[in-house]
């Protein structure tokens, strides 16, 4: 058994352990070998995961798996280890799942590209790389899209109304003819309401939203092409709006505080929870509904976590210096008989036969203590955000407490007993930050007590000398802080020797002794913060989102979408809709109301004929009705519609060349420009520049003047890899401007020979631009830069 234990001690773990084993299994009667054994496999284990762990978190994958590999030859089924392993293999895909994420993105799939990031920030929260396509994501929505989700509708082509104090059943007349939307008008929609809208080239629902709430209407959707029009009334809204019922199963949060927030923020009154099943059920409008769960998705999150590692120190020095001659300090005087002399009747100059007594004798002392104590607690606690966490190493000192009331048969005496706890009390109360910053409440005391003796009562008395530091300090993740200079000094002399001769200096130690006491004690507590799990990172656009009006919740505000020929999907042939000349709401003749080259369209309603006008734009076919809508009498047969815009430019749109020089000697810079040639517009720009580092060194990449051309404020990145011999490079203009167009530099790139070479390639690959409303923008790839390094 003592071998064994040696070669653990050795480092030798599987040969120790084997040993342990073999002792166990010779004397199975003797319990002792099978107890060290399961204790000390418990603790080789815990030892391994902890030095896997940590090299892990350092990078060191190749030493962190030979210890998971460790443990599981010690213990097969070791779940933590199987699982280490298990991530371990999926992080030496981080960069080939990286690759395809920034490929993904370059080429406009956003949605992907989240998708791979997800996994990859799952499997290594801090990736540099990772958190910096989050970001660049981040910027790409926020710049393309909207902050307000749409709900999508099958007309996808725009509108266009232009109306004057028309009648609202007019109007939706003339959108039924030709959108081919049935509406369903309330019998309390009063028929001589009239509306007045003029809006170009948006969505058809959202030009409905529009022109139904400036005349306190409502709708409700019973179909893909059907809606029902009804006054916005409190009697009408119980009447026809649905509502739905939805439970939340909550997570994190107390379920009585998402109670307090539905019914805070939604007014929502049908509202049951289940706290065993911490579950929240709500009956409400399907816009409440969809805004509860937004409110609980950015609400209902995990608290934060840290492990606080403590470490004090109580240090306590005492000096004690005892040196000197210790001479009688009083005299007696005996008479003859024995007895002490009376002063005035037996002391006299010849007193018979008598004695000089001395009362303590003639002593010689030298005595020195040293004593040093060092108090030292280590303890690690986890504690939640903003949670109290208490520390107490030490004593309970009963303290007697004796309570004496009189009686007739005598006093009676009653005791209680108190404890005071003393020692080290150490309290801590984190707050964790999305910054990875932890704030830390910290109180300190630190006590030690004496006993002081009993009152007549029977009262204990007890004296406490002790300690105290009390402090709020900001902490990043891993950073340690030593709070110190908790420091007494004490420093007591006490003289005893012959008055006068005593205090001659040097000699005096010949006539006296002198007691000195130093005491010296010191304080000292490091704490260092490790954040276990952090509240996970929302972007802003998705904690920000409408909620309609303070008279009604909506899920999307109320708001136009403007399409034309520049939005993706739009046609750019908007159908207008206006009342013709000579009628209430139109135009009259041939005024600014008509639009030149419109051709009527017939429309009809309860009150007469009508007619709207679909635009066409000049020289351009005009635009057929939707299928099985009548025709007007007399119009002329519609062309075919012309086909749409395409989104992404012609081939040739983008060239990209290199230019700079074509050799370099060992030791000598050059400089490579990336030249482009835009005949369109450009917002941003991502490429990678891939050279030989064995034969050129990358000294520097700057941007050029193509895009900031203007005086915008570009953003630009350039992230290097010399090991592989690769730079990401990244220009983008700010968000919301107008592109910039023309021929000129994008960047600069300046190399160094670095050892001779006939031909260092320099190339540029995955060369991405995107042009305003994120449109993608092809550019063929450029030849490559052949460097011949000489010697």
């Amino acid at each position: 058994m003592k071998e064994g234990q040696a070669l653990i001690d050795a480092g030798r773990y599987e040969e120790g352990l084997s040993r342990l084993n073999d002792a166990a299994a010779r004397s199975p009667s003797e319990p002792q070998y099978r107890s060290a054994l399961v204790l000390e496999q418990e603790r080789i284990v815990a030892t391994l995961l902890a030095r896997a762990d940590r090299m892990r978190s350092v990078g060191d994958y190749d030493s962190a798996q030979e210890a998971y590999q460790r443990v599981l030859r010690i213990t097969p089924r070791n779940t933590r280890a199987i699982d280490a392993l298990r991530t371990l293999e999926q992080r030496r895909n981080l960069d080939d799942m990286l690759k395809q994420a920034r490929a993904a993105f370059r080429r406009g799939d956003v949605e992907l590209a989240e998708k791979q990031l997800a996994q990859i920030l799952a499997l290594d929260p801090n990736a540099p790389d990772a958190l910096t396509l989050r970001r660049e994501i981040e910027q790409e929505h926020a710049r393309t899209v909207s902050t307000y989700p749409r709900l999508r509708t099958k007309f996808t082509r725009p509108v266009t109304l232009e109306f004057r104090d028309a009648q609202i059943r007019m109007i939706l007349d003339a959108l039924s003819r030709t959108t081919a939307i049935n509406f369903i008008v309330d019998k309390d929609v009063k028929a001589d309401t009239k509306a007045t809208i003029f809006v170009r080239q948006v969505p058809v629902e959202d030009a409905l939203d529009l022109l139904l709430s400036q005349n306190q209407l409502e709708k409700k959707v019973i179909n893909d092409n059907t809606v029902l029009i009804y006054p916005n009334t409190p009697a009408k809204i119980r009447e026809y709006q649905d509502w739905v019922i939805r439970t939340f199963f909550i997570t994190n949060m107390d379920v009585k505080q998402a109670q307090t927030l539905i019914k805070t923020m939604l007014k929502t009154k049908d509202l049951f929870i289940d706290e065993k099943l911490n579950s929240l059920t709500m009956r409400d409008s399907p816009d409440a509904v969809r805004l509860a769960e937004k409110l609980l998705q950015a609400q209902d999150q995990a608290e934060g976590e840290v492990v606080l590692e403590v470490e004090l120190l109580d240090v306590s020095r005492d000096r004690i210096l005892d040196l000197g001659l210790q001479w009688p300090s009083t005299f007696t005087v005996l008479n003859s008989s024995g007895g002490a002399a009376t002063l005035l009747s037996d002391l006299h100059l010849n007193v018979p036969r008598g004695q000089v007594g001395i009362d303590r004798g003639f002593q010689a002392r030298a005595q020195q203590q040293n004593a040093d104590v060092n108090t030292l607690a280590s303890p690690r606690i986890r504690v939640r955000n903003k949670d109290k966490a208490k520390i107490h190493i030490g004593d309970r000192i009963p303290i007697v407490n004796a309570t004496s009331v009189p009686s007739t048969q005598g006093p009676v005496t009653t005791e209680t007993v108190q404890y005071l706890d003393t020692g080290i009390k150490l309290e801590v109360e984190p707050t964790i930050y999305q910054s990875d910053e932890v704030a830390i409440k910290v109180v300190l005391e630190v006590s030690d007590s004496q006993n002081a003796g009993t009152t007549n009562n029977g009262t204990t008395l007890v004296r406490v000398k002790t300690s105290n530091a009390s402090t709020t300090l900001r902490l990043k993740n891993g950073e340690t802080q030593i709070l110190a200079g908790l420091i007494r000094n004490d420093h007591q002399s006490a003289v005893d020797g012959i008055p006068g001769l005593a205090e001659v200096p040097v000699a005096g130690r010949l006539f006296g002794s002198n007691n000195d006491n130093w005491t010296k004690r010191e304080l000292v507590l490091s704490i260092t913060p490790r954040i276990v799990r952090n509240t996970p990172y929302l972007p802003p656009y998705q904690l920000e989102f409408s909620s309609g009006t303070e008279g009604s919740l909506r899920s999307r505000p109320l708001a136009l979408a403007l399409q034309g020929s520049d939005t993706p999907g739009a046609d750019g042939n908007a159908v207008t809709l206006t009342a013709p000349p000579g009628t209430p709401g139109g135009p009259t003749g041939a005024g600014p109301g008509v639009p030149a080259g419109t051709t009527p369209l017939a429309t009809g309603g309860s009150r007469g004929a009508t007619r709207g006008r679909v635009a066409t734009p000049p020289g351009a076919p005009v635009t057929a009705p939707p299928a099985g809508t009548p025709a007007a009498p007399g119009a002329t047969p519609a062309a075919p519609a012309a086909s749409p815009q395409s989104a992404a430019p012609a081939s040739g749109a983008v060239a990209l060349t290199l230019e700079g020089a074509r050799s370099l000697k060992v030791g000598e810079e050059a400089t490579i420009n990336v030249q482009l040639k835009a005949d369109q517009p450009l917002v941003s720009t991502a490429f990678q520049i891939a050279y030989d580092p064995k034969a050129v060194k990358l000294l520097d990449v700057t941007e050029g003047e193509l895009l900031k051309s203007d005086g915008a404020a570009t953003t630009f990145s350039a992230r290097r890899d010399d090991a592989a011999g690769m730079v990401f490079v990244g220009v983008a203009r700010p968000a919301g401007s107008e592109g910039s167009a023309g021929e000129g530099t994008l960047v600069h790139v300046r190399v160094q020979g670095l050892a001779a070479a006939p031909a260092a390639a320099v190339r540029v690959t995955g060369f991405s631009a995107i042009g305003p409303n994120n449109r993608i923008v092809p550019a063929p790839a450029a030849a490559a830069v052949e460097l011949a390094v000489e010697p």
